[in-house]
């Protein structure tokens, strides 16, 4: 009989690339979860030349909760890609992420968040906090203050500050991930703006009990890039995916743009005297300070975008 035939009380896509050295306990992590439902788990190795294959395949046969799926990991498609034949790929009507070198902390993370969403109609994804293991010291930090409650959080305060914070602390309707754009698919696109483009009809929960944890190591591709990279790729981003959310957020993207900016003119000691690296920040600030939400939000839906466009160059650094 195959998958498609089969009902799944949730979906778990298991998302790799050579990340044999955590497999282990992310896999641990995920069979040891309190859920009564089945699973369906769907494997998207992006060609690993290691042998992540090898040990998920042990795991097979030993807990009857769960049906694997394997996708060809025949090329290298790129996490982009990859992700986008996943979420196709996953046929409950929930679909949790689990990306190989990250591991859930909690045993009641996928109930907490099934029940969640069974409760909560006007959410299409529930996320959950979670702690940072940054391996270079072997230190753990909460993302948010630890608590016992939820938060309703929007599309504009994910532009603002990113608090789901990456894949492995989401569970979705399959009928958001459905709903995507295509387009997101052919970009640069991370857990951030699909999240964003998920919350254009929804709202996402946030449960403030940490049940996941997000591995911070050399071969994290984000994280091997230094500040000043990271904040340039960020801005690079941003025009883009302002035009594929058709400029509906166009005031939050504009504010974290002037944010950026000015933290990469204090990143860039390199290129900038303190003094002037100072003066800039200050003058950025202050713009901030000045300009208050009403008159942005008069602006985005004012000022036509070529002239945003424009505005925005001469803002930059």
């Amino acid at each position: 009989m195959s998958n498609a035939s089969l009902h799944f009380d949730v979906s778990v896509l298991l998302v790799t690339y050579n990340h044999e050295l955590y497999i282990e306990r992310t896999l641990n992590s995920l069979f040891s979860q309190d859920f009564y439902g089945s699973i369906e788990l769907v494997v998207t190795d992006d060609a690993s030349s290691d042998n992540t294959l090898q040990y998920i395949q042990r795991y097979e046969g030993t807990d009857a909760r769960f049906t694997f799926k394997y996708l060809s990991p025949s090329a290298n498609l790129g996490i982009t890609k990859n992700y986008q034949r996943g979420f196709l790929a996953c046929s409950s009507r929930y679909v949790a992420v689990l990306e190989g070198d990250d591991y859930w902390s909690s045993p009641y993370k996928l109930t907490r968040q099934t029940q969640f969403l069974d409760e909560h109609w006007e959410c299409d994804l529930c996320s959950v906090n979670y702690f940072i293991y940054y391996e270079n010291n072997a230190s753990f930090v909460s993302r948010v203050k630890r608590g016992d409650g939820y938060r309703l959080l929007n599309a504009r305060d994910l532009i603002l500050d990113n608090l789901v914070g990456n894949f492995s602390t989401c569970l979705y309707r399959k009928s958001a991930l459905e709903a995507l754009p295509v387009e997101l698919f052919n970009i640069q696109s991370y857990d951030w703006i699909i999240n964003i483009c998920v919350a254009r009809s929804s709202l996402i929960g946030f449960i403030e009990a940490p049940m996941s944890v997000y591995r911070i190591h050399l071969k994290n591709a984000w994280h091997q890039a230094n500040r000043t990279k990271q904040l340039e790729m960020q801005l690079s981003l941003i025009p883009t995916y302002d035009q594929l959310t058709n400029y509906v957020f166009h005031a939050s993207f504009f504010k974290l743009q002037l944010d950026l900016r000015r933290a990469l003119v204090l990143s860039r000691n390199d290129k900038w005297s303190s003094k002037v690296a100072r003066a800039v920040a200050w003058s950025s600030a202050n713009l901030e300070q000045f300009i208050s939400p009403i008159v942005i939000r008069l602006f985005d839906e004012i000022i036509p975008p070529l002239i945003k466009k424009i505005i925005l160059k001469i803002l930059k650094p």
